[in-house]
């Protein structure tokens, strides 16, 4: 982890070379697996261990010959793995957060905060995962960043995101039930729930970080739909007042007798 980056395959190499004979029959015999945890804390903890560090040399995806990197960091993933890593490592977790929230976190045409899919400046094709890319945007990232905003204490960006969500959303109301885009992705409406009542289960609640959404975001928001809303009179108003302005000209400048 010393190593730049780039720089990291031979270590990663005997990393997965060492985590594979961890893992094999012969690698567990001497531990016996009648233990609790099977095979025992001593085994369990120190093979996370290592397989935490492999994972931690992989950004989003690698060459499994190789180990080299074969694409960044996404936002899919991050805002996926920032939700746990605080209750792993606190300390590690609120740089990263911020770190990711410096990458990721954007307002695309100054109208709200959305998470990207690849980090400022890079742009990528979306899959599965990240959905379509609109402006670089991926919804489902967006979603699950709610509640990582929320583990990390950052309640601004959690409450702009959740408000923006509730626009951008097109949530439908019953009386027992709300649907979001119209009820077509019951999967969206699972992680919406599921981040807005996301709280540390291990870890204490972090210190909230410093805030980055300012209290005046919606603005540009507001000023938009005012003109969405005002569209539909234009022409009205337009005709309006030319009649006005046609009934005050001065008859000798209209040439009319």
């Amino acid at each position: 982890m010393r190593e730049p980056a780039g720089e990291r395959s031979a270590a990663l190499r005997e990393a997965r070379w060492a985590l594979a004979r961890l893992e094999s029959p012969s690698g567990r015999a001497p531990f016996s697996a009648d233990l609790t945890p099977p095979h025992g804390v001593f085994y369990r903890g120190w093979t996370n261990w290592l397989r935490g560090g492999t994972l931690a040399l992989l950004p989003h995806r690698a060459d499994p010959g190789t180990g080299a990197p074969a694409e960044v960091a996404r936002g899919s993933s991050q805002s996926l793995g920032q939700r746990f890593l605080v209750e792993i490592d606190p300390a590690f977790a609120a740089e990263q957060y911020r770190r990711f929230r410096d990458l990721y976190v954007v307002s695309p045409l100054g109208l709200g905060p959305a998470v990207r899919e690849y980090p400022v400046g890079m742009d990528g094709p979306g899959d599965v995962d990240s959905g379509p890319l609109p402006l670089g945007v991926s919804l489902s990232a967006t979603a699950v960043a709610l509640g990582t905003a929320q583990i990390h204490g950052d309640a601004p960006l959690a409450e702009a995101l959740a408000n923006y969500g509730e626009l951008a959303g097109l949530p439908i109301d019953t009386p027992w039930t709300k649907r979001y885009a119209f009820g077509l992705l019951p999967i969206g409406d699972a992680f919406l729930a599921w981040a807005k009542t996301a709280r540390p289960w291990v870890a204490p609640p972090p210190s909230p970080p410093p805030a980055t959404i300012s209290p005046w975001w919606r603005t540009p928001l507001l000023a938009l739909l005012l003109v969405i809303g005002l569209a539909p009179w234009t022409p009205a108003l337009v005709r309006r007042r030319r009649s006005r302005r046609a009934r005050l000209v001065p008859a000798e400048v209209t040439g009319e007798a």
